[in-house]
């Protein structure tokens, strides 16, 4: 008679984590911990003012540095990378990877140094110098959407991307809320509490920062990446979309991600360049 297994109780009592002893034992295997024959190194020029314009990008200093294989800026990388899809219906400006003409947060991407070492890499992108006109800085989502605010993207009238329909205005408006029947809704309550509540600023910071690593094989039209990522399979389907590669080709893995904490979710630019 065979025994009858005995299940484990996972109710009313703690249950232990199987993964902790192998990554307290050093055993995880991280982005950076994967290493491929002749792999090199990327880093990125990023911009230090909240919003301007690029003046000029001199990147002669960084490639006259040994170990540097080439230098990119946005407006290079924008010839064979579209503007990034954000994959909502709001109203998409065309925000590219690295940006071509305009930064408009500090971090932004303005030039790509491709080294053989990580250390020539980051030394080169220091090494480019970037001339800004500053423009004014938005920081404050109400005043964002008031008139006297700067105009982030000069492709739209406001930096409202999804709102109630302006006066005049059809219902079809890509990223407009009818708010008629909500505003009907009100005008016939008995009672109305009005509440304004303001929440804090928000800033994920994991341990591991992010990272991706990425493997073309030419003979096979495939794409292996390992990024530190919380949503490999909408990164294998955008880099597919973004590369005009099928999403057959593309593999996404996440390995042991040292933290997200929602951080990770999005795609980010660094990982389609």
């Amino acid at each position: 008679m065979a025994a009858t297994p005995v299940l484990p109780k996972l109710v009313g009592q703690r249950v232990k984590r199987r993964e902790d002893p192998r990554l307290i034992q050093g055993r995880g295997t991280y982005v950076d911990d994967v290493k491929i024959a002749g792999m090199q190194h990327l880093a990125f020029k990023r911009s230090d003012i909240a919003h301007g314009r690029i003046r000029s990008i001199d990147t002669s200093a960084a490639e006259a540095l040994e170990g540097v294989e080439a230098v990119f800026t946005g407006a290079q990388i924008a010839d064979f990378l579209a503007p990034m899809p954000i994959g909502t219906p709001f109203p998409s400006p065309a925000h590219r990877a690295v940006a071509v003409d305009t930064v408009r947060f500090v971090g932004d991407p303005v030039a790509v140094v491709v080294a053989s070492d990580r250390y020539a890499a980051r030394d080169a992108a220091d090494a480019i110098v970037v001339d800004y006109e500053p423009l004014p800085a938005v920081v404050d989502p109400e005043k964002a959407m008031s008139g006297e605010s700067a105009v982030l993207h000069a492709d739209f009238e406001n930096n409202v991307a999804l709102g109630p329909l302006p006066s005049g205005t059809g219902v079809g408006r890509k990223g407009a809320v009818d708010n008629t029947a909500v505003d009907a809704a009100f005008e016939a309550a008995d009672v109305v509490i009005a509440q304004r509540m303001v929440n804090q600023r928000l800033a994920p910071s994991s341990i591991e920062a992010r990272g991706v690593v990425a493997h073309y094989e030419p003979g096979r039209e495939a794409l292996t990446i390992w990024s530190s990522s919380q949503n490999p399979h909408i990164l294998r389907t955008f880099v597919a979309r973004m590369l005009d590669l099928g999403e057959d080709r593309v593999r996404a893995i996440a390995p042991e991600v040292g933290g997200g904490f929602g951080a990770k979710i999005n795609i980010y630019g660094e990982e389609y360049v």
